[in-house]
């Protein structure tokens, strides 16, 4: 998306993390070997079934 930054620190996903609003994290697809960049959209603790690419938590951003 045009003017979202992604940082060179960007956190994998993983349970029992408090995600603020606009922060982001990175999953690794394995099927296309690269990593898929998401964007918090509403704040959450992770748990199971709020990992992306829940719509209810998360934005597509990008891929690295």
């Amino acid at each position: 998306m045009p003017g979202t930054v992604i940082s060179t620190a960007t956190r994998i996903w993983e349970l029992n993390v408090r995600w603020p609003m606009y922060s982001q994290c990175g999953v690794w697809d394995a099927k296309g070997r690269g990593v898929d960049i998401w964007e918090c959209v509403r704040d959450h603790d992770s748990t199971p079934g709020t990992q992306p690419p829940n719509a209810l938590y998360w934005r597509y951003v990008a891929r690295r």
